[in-house]
């Protein structure tokens, strides 16, 4: 993995605080409103990557004379770069584990004798140091500027709606130059093979080269679409009459889930109920265990004193003698706290009022019993309806409900896997017919007819075909409008979306298409372990995207406005080695931003973080 990635910009001043900013691996976001030193941000990064216009002067960039950019090589080295913002060479540092080796001087232009420039220093950390591209017709030939580049990775928010091929930066005498750079990033080869003026059998053998690989292009599409459908031309009608089928099997699954659902509702209260039954008799049950043995405490209790009273009774019927012991007369015979007779007759009473008082119990402990058997009893009934409403949910549930349900989804999967297969036969149909188109133009141009002065080789197909399926994958992610398929049409030098250019769009699918373009020539590279910068940003992609652009790309309103935080959220978890930095009056929604780096703009001083330039630092600005 080649290229390198932003880690921070700060600039400096002597008698005001500093305004930086940091960035990281993966998707970085800096959102806000308007005025808050946004597109000030693009423009200082461009001039910290050899560009030679200074960012703009603003009230709040007063006193501010020094920029630095701190960048990480894919190798894990760290550099930091320091110019003016006159403008002027660069100061680089960095680049050694001990952080100790002298400053270097970088000239601000590009030299083909001397590496000490930033374009070369650049370059190198790409990978792409003293290549060559082509610079027009005749095959002139010119070193590579890192500038060649800074267009495809920089894209300012009014580039990203031009109507122009993304590939051009808008200069005409650099198109020549532009297109090999691109042709460079897809392949890895740079021009220095290139002659100054070809030979015509050259030329025609690359001709015939193109066309040789068309046609073993063409066999192999062509043999890929007979296996997967028998009638090439029913394709379209077929597709239309999947999507109906697949819409009432989505239909017919809502209706059957919902009352499959209703059913275990059901199902699981009562079982549920049955439960609770079968708990309260168990409590019943253990109820009634403990009142049988308290009753039989109750008789007990009322024999023993029954049997004292009667034992009394006898007691008073004896004869009174002297005492055994002492012959004292019964009558004057004394016990400490004892009457003379014992006081049987208290006793018997006592007894007689606790039996009573133990009948009385019992009674009440009956009428209890009584009432917790009828309780037991009504709820066996209600056990024996919940039990049977049980068996006829449950019946239902696995006897019907659920299988059929099954059935629809198998069903209903059959149908989403018939239905991805004839989208790829489609698709398979339309790179068919435009790869014959190619052939029939590489084919006319071989024969002599309609011969242009300019001859090149054209991109390799493989290339291509990986390029446009990486800007298609970013579209179908977003959610994007538009019309299939996509791919790079290297007559016009731009994007194709089915019948369609992508200049002839609104400006809100411009910057969307422009967007997927740089991103997807970023992933193109990486997935063809060819040199990459390393990020790409983008100013403003999403701002001028409308609800009109919905209308005028031929789609219903219902295709909402989810194309922005579709945007985000792809972003957020495709890229993570690479780095895209974002800059956008829209905040990511919220259940992103911990996945994210987000930097949040609000022009408020009270309010997390107003722009790029500290608080401080503008009052005083504005005091001057």
């Amino acid at each position: 993995m080649t290229g390198f990635q932003l880690r921070r910009l700060q600039i400096t001043g002597p008698q005001v605080s500093p305004a930086e900013i940091s960035f990281g691996r993966g998707l970085n976001v800096i959102s806000g409103a308007s005025d808050t030193g946004k597109s000030y941000l693009v423009e200082t990064l461009d001039f910290m990557l050899g560009g030679g216009t200074s960012p703009r002067q603003l009230p709040e960039s007063k006193g501010y004379d020094t920029a630095w950019l701190s960048i990480a090589a894919s190798d894990g080295r760290l550099f930091e770069l320091k110019r003016a913002l006159q403008g002027g060479d660069f100061e680089l540092t960095g680049g050694v584990a001990d952080n100790a080796a002298p400053a270097r001087t970088l000239a601000c232009r590009h030299s083909a004798r001397d590496d000490e420039n930033i374009s070369s220093f650049l370059l190198s950390l790409v990978g792409l140091a003293h290549k060559q591209v082509r610079k027009n017709a005749e095959n002139e030939l010119q070193n590579l500027s890192f500038r060649n580049l800074a267009h495809l990775v920089v894209v300012d928010e009014e580039s990203i709606i031009k109507k122009s091929s993304p590939l051009f930066s808008g200069e005409s005498t650099q198109k020549t130059t532009q297109a090999s750079v691109f042709k460079l990033l897809l392949t890895g080869l740079d021009d220095s093979a290139l002659v100054m003026a070809k030979r015509t059998a050259v030329a025609k053998a690359e001709i015939e080269g193109q066309v040789a690989v068309l046609d073993e292009i063409l066999v192999e599409y062509e043999r890929e679409l007979a296996s997967s459908s028998e009638d090439p031309a029913d394709l379209p009608a077929q597709m239309e009459r999947l999507d109906d089928a697949l819409a009432e099997s989505e239909r017919s699954l809502t209706r059957e889930r919902d009352a499959l659902e209703a059913l275990e509702r059901e199902r699981t209260a009562a079982w549920r109920h049955q439960e609770e039954i079968l708990t309260r008799q168990a409590e019943i049950g253990g109820l009634l265990e403990r009142f049988a043995l308290l009753d039989q405490h109750y008789v007990s209790d009322s024999k023993r004193l029954e049997a004292v009273s009667e034992a009394g009774y006898f007691f008073l019927a004896l004869d009174a003698g002297r005492c055994p012991l002492c012959g004292a007369p019964a009558g004057e015979h004394r016990g400490d706290g004892v009457s003379p007779d014992g006081d049987i007759k208290a006793l018997r009473a006592g007894c007689d009022r606790e039996r009573s008082k133990i009948l009385q119990l019992r009674t009440e402990l009956a009428e209890t019993v009584g009432a917790l058997h009828a309780e037991y009893s009504a709820l066996d009934d209600d056990l024996s309806k919940t039990r049977i409403a049980f068996r006829r949910a449950d019946g239902l549930v696995r006897g019907s409900l659920a299988p059929a349900l099954a059935t629809t989804r198998a069903q209903h999967s059959a149908l989403s896997e018939k239905r991805a297969s004839v989208r790829e036969a489609v698709r398979l149909l339309a790179r068919i017919a435009d790869l014959r188109r190619k052939r029939e133009e590489a084919t006319t141009v071989l024969e002599g007819r309609d011969r242009k002065k300019e001859e090149r080789p054209g991109l390799p197909a493989s290339s291509l075909k990986s390029f446009g399926e990486a800007v298609e994958g970013l579209l179908e992610a977003w959610h994007f409008p538009h019309e299939k398929p996509v791919h790079f049409d290297e007559r016009s030098q731009d994007l194709v979306l089915g019948p369609r250019r992508r200049g002839e769009q609104g400006k809100g699918l411009r910057a969307l298409t422009h967007a997927a373009f740089t991103i997807g020539l970023q992933e193109t590279c990486l997935s063809l372990s060819l040199p990459s910068v390393g990020f790409v940003l983008l100013d403003s992609p999403l701002v001028t995207f409308r609800q009109a652009d919905l209308g005028e790309a031929g789609l219903d309103s219902k295709t909402q406005m989810e194309v922005k935080q579709a945007f985000y959220r792809d972003l957020a978890s495709r890229v993570v080695n690479s780095q895209v930095i974002i800059i956008e009056n829209e905040d990511p929604e919220e259940a992103l931003r911990p996945k994210i780096i987000s930097h949040i703009f609000t022009k408020q001083s009270n309010q997390g973080r107003s722009g790029f330039f500290p608080i401080s630092a503008t009052l005083s600005n504005q005091s001057r």
